[in-house]
């Protein structure tokens, strides 16, 4: 099980870093690759799309869970990030939130563009994101909706 595991992990994080290979963005330069492995198992790309208009572009990480959802799929299992020094930005954390459970793993990778070494770090979506809006917790969401009904309780709270 372990070394199917490792497979599908080590698919994820090469499915990300070819997706950083598409980016679009012109203005800052800075390409960042992204992908979501399903509870299922499929996985899903993304990658930073810039606009000229600074505000209309889109995060790498929220591409690929858009594309997730897109699919049909919306329970996530993990999400890797790939860039020079890359870290989810806020926003990102929030909507990576939306598809988690208190398990769903995360792995941002450093992609050095000069000597291509990989550093990989392995977290967690929760701990990235500690205090999160969470919609369960609110009131805003129904006891039963699609993906989070599937949500494991913290046991932080």
């Amino acid at each position: 099980m372990r070394k199917k595991n490792s497979r599908a992990f080590d698919r994820l994080i090469e499915t990300a870093v070819q997706a950083q290979k598409r980016s679009y963005s012109p203005y800052s330069r800075y390409p960042v690759g992204a992908a979501v492995l399903t509870a299922s198992g499929r996985v899903f790309a993304g990658c930073n799309v810039e606009n000229a208009s600074y505000g209309l572009s889109m995060c790498a990480e929220r591409s690929a869970i858009y594309h997730c959802v897109a699919g049909g799929h919306d329970a996530i299992r993990a999400v890797c990030v790939v860039g020079a020094a890359a870290k989810p930005c806020g926003a990102c954390r929030q909507v990576m939130f939306e598809f988690s459970d208190k398990d769903t793993e995360l792995y941002i990778v450093d992609l050095n563009p000069t000597t291509g070494r990989r550093t990989v770090v392995k977290t967690t979506v929760y701990k990235l994101l500690p205090m999160a809006f969470d919609p369960l917790a609110s009131g805003l969401l129904p006891a039963n909706p699609r993906n989070l009904l599937k949500r494991k309780p913290r046991r932080d709270r």
